[in-house]
């Protein structure tokens, strides 16, 4: 049957000897994509559906989200669920093909783009059980996919445009951001000294003037209990910067001072939260305390939309101009939502869902307050879709990576996770310097803090957030010159702002993303497809990074073309070992280029 679009419609016979048949349809998507939608009569009892596609030696396959495994995906077999990942030990989920963000969608070689729109979970084998196709199964009962032509600059144009891209943020998100993490918890931590702390790292922000623009905190509830968060938000404003605060998917019994102390039991008992198949609330572990309880909310049902509407409006009333949006994995396979949806099909949809309510949220809090800033978020979990997460958030950052060299969950992977989801419209990437978790590793080293600082200079976004068992690591936790050093990168990173900036809305407008892998960029490069600790911020500047313990050169693999050291002109082409001190940054300008002015001080 031809369809009024110029899709066709086919009834397919199947093998099945119950005599089930396939309706195949495909019809014109985005641009010159085309989309195929797969349903069978009768659709029950299957247990999945899946697809295979030729392939062939000479195949890359880009993208996937946020993985730290490689960057191209070529010979791997993996399952798409987002889900916390955090040490690099394969038993507790430091698998590097795990993460909390992940996309159906990736660019290959060929040349096309690839987007699968079932949110269930997902098998891909890219060319991992034979050597001329690649396949991917749904747990679904059809099938419906985008094929979008064309060399990765135009795929990426035309998925993005379907999938969604991050919105340009407000200026000052871009700046660097201090957060007052928990400092080993709060649980019986009194709300008075937690204020102490934040006053008392304000008053060290202003005394080694450390060029941040927000600051956040995270137990902002401790403050409203005893009523000074009103005094904090204004203590922060006075000093330059604005005030962020923190939001999260659950509520929890847990008395981090996260939230309202009566937000676990509300959303419990008002039916805010997902449910079991009798209808009871589904209370499971809190995640942040053993022992303490947590539900998931559910931003199908619009009652919890309603509520959750009245706490972040509540919270930006309050002179707040943004919050981390954390969490968004925790949903289980046999909860139940009020559209009728299990977590088969909810569990990587869930990010989409929360992050398009808030978002919807605080746009119509700008439009009644058009004085005030504009208002972000930054999350941690998300998946593709039509739109996707992407098109929601304000930025999002890596997770809780460890505070280790480690090329799973440590500084090592960064560079991987952040190329493989920017190509997916995701590209407002960031990561908490130093690392978070460190109940492994222990806190970062000096080093480690130190090139993680270098790192954070070019890229989207910059914030230092310490651990959750040892506290935060200061940039004034070791000496006068690590403080220094730190406030360099930190002003690198400002002077690069407004091009990073121009760069977002290039991305927002084509899909080309802020960070840019060099197969993207230099596809005929030899080797280029296994380069991931390089990469591109925009056409004219080259980031090679120290990951590496001890290191005190870096090994570079240049792009055709001159490129200097901007700071010490020195000019490089080919390949070359570079000089990598630990109060300098290893990054090149295109000849002939000036992205930014820095005066290295």
């Amino acid at each position: 049957q031809r369809l009024d679009d110029g899709g066709v419609r086919l009834r397919v016979a199947t093998d099945d000897p119950s005599g089930r048949t396939a309706v195949v349809t495909v019809r014109p998507d985005e641009g010159d994509a085309v989309r195929t939608s797969v349903t069978f009569h009768p659709d029950t009892n299957i247990a999945f559906v899946g697809a295979g596609f030729a392939s062939g030696s000479d195949e890359a396959f880009h993208g996937f989200g946020g993985r730290r495994n490689a960057i191209d995906q070529a010979g791997e077999s993996f399952f798409n669920w987002i889900e916390q990942t955090i040490f690099d030990l394969p038993v507790l989920g430091g698998q590097a093909q795990s993460g909390w963000y992940q996309q159906a969608q990736f660019i290959s070689s060929r040349p096309y783009g690839f987007f699968l729109e079932q949110s269930e979970l997902s098998r891909w084998r890219m060319r991992s059980d034979r050597d001329d196709a690649w396949l991917v199964d749904a747990a679904s009962n059809g099938l419906k996919f985008t094929v979008a032509p064309g060399r990765a600059p135009k795929a990426i144009s035309t998925l993005t445009a379907i999938t969604g891209r991050t919105p340009v943020p407000p200026r000052w998100q871009v700046a660097p951001i201090f957060a007052q993490t928990l400092s080993g918890g709060t649980t019986g931590k009194t709300p008075e000294a937690y204020e102490a702390e934040i006053r008392a790292s304000i008053a060290k922000i202003d005394e080694l003037d450390l060029p941040y623009e927000a600051f956040s905190f995270e137990a902002w509830w401790l403050l409203q209990r005893i009523g000074t968060l009103d005094d904090i938000i204004r203590l922060i404003r006075r000093h330059g910067m604005h005030p962020i605060v923190y939001f999260r998917a659950w509520a929890g019994n847990d008395g981090q001072g996260l939230e309202d102390d009566d937000a676990f039991q509300t959303a419990k008992d008002e039916g805010y939260a997902a449910t079991r198949a009798n209808g009871s609330p589904y209370v499971f572990s809190d995640t942040l305390a053993p022992g303490k309880l947590a539900v998931q909310l559910d931003f199908t049902n619009p009652e919890t939309v309603a509520w959750w509407r009245q706490r972040v409006r509540a919270v930006l009333d309050a002179g707040a101009d943004g919050f981390m949006q954390d969490f968004g994995e925790q949903t289980m396979w046999n909860m139940h939502f009020a559209d009728g949806t299990t977590g088969r099909v909810a569990h990587n949809r869930y990010p989409i869902d929360f992050h398009r309510t808030t978002r919807r949220i605080i746009e119509e809090w700008h439009r009644e307050h058009p004085r005030r800033t504009e208002p972000m978020f930054y999350v941690r979990s998300g998946y593709s879709g039509r739109p996707g997460s992407a098109a929601y958030e304000s930025a999002n950052w890596c997770g809780d990576y460890e505070s280790s060299w480690s090329r799973t969950t440590g500084i090592g992977a960064l560079t991987t996770d952040m190329l493989n989801r920017a190509i997916g419209g995701a590209y407002g990437f960031h990561c908490d310097t130093g690392g978070y978790m460190d109940l492994l590793s222990g806190s970062p080293s000096r080093e480690l803090f130190l090139r993680w600082s270098w790192y954070a200079a070019l890229t989207p976004g910059n914030r230092v957030h310490g651990g959750p068992v040892l506290g935060q690591k200061f940039p004034w936790s070791w000496d006068a010159e690590a403080a220094r050093i730190h406030r360099a990168s930190l002003r690198l990173h400002r002077a690069a702002e407004p091009y990073i900036l121009g760069l977002w809305r290039e991305a927002k407008r084509t899909g080309m993303p802020i960070t840019r892998p060099l197969w993207l960029a230099y596809p005929g490069m030899a080797g280029v497809r296994q380069v991931d600790q390089e990469y591109l911020l925009g056409p004219s500047v080259l980031v090679a990074p120290v990951v590496t313990k001890g290191a005190t050169t870096r090994d570079v693999v240049f792009p055709p073309g001159c490129w200097r050291h901007p700071e010490t002109g020195v000019r490089y082409s080919g390949s070359a070992t570079v000089p990598a001190p630990i109060d300098r940054h290893v990054y090149f300008f295109k000849c002939g280029t000036t992205p930014f002015s820095w005066s290295g001080r």
